[in-house]
């Protein structure tokens, strides 16, 4: 089962992020949901993702840092 601390919680609300909170064993922490639809996922022994699913069933697939996160929020709420 995925685990995420309160700061990367916190963060992903402020950028926009629903938590899901069904079962997580699949590694879907949190997503964003509108013309495309971007999910925080962490794969257990693999590193936090990003996946942007397009349209036409394209995905992109990122690779983030949990620390990349948490500071983007605190940047945006500075500002």
């Amino acid at each position: 089962m995925t685990h995420i601390d309160q700061d990367l919680s916190a963060a992903l609300y402020m950028l926009g992020f629903s938590l899901l909170r069904g079962d997580l064993s699949s590694g879907e922490i949190a997503e964003i949901k509108g013309d495309m639809t971007i999910k925080l996922v962490h794969p257990p022994g693999e590193e936090l993702k990003f996946v942007v699913e397009l349209p036409g069933e394209k995905r992109m697939i990122f690779s983030v840092d949990r620390d990349q996160i948490v500071n983007l929020a605190e940047h945006l709420t500075r500002n």
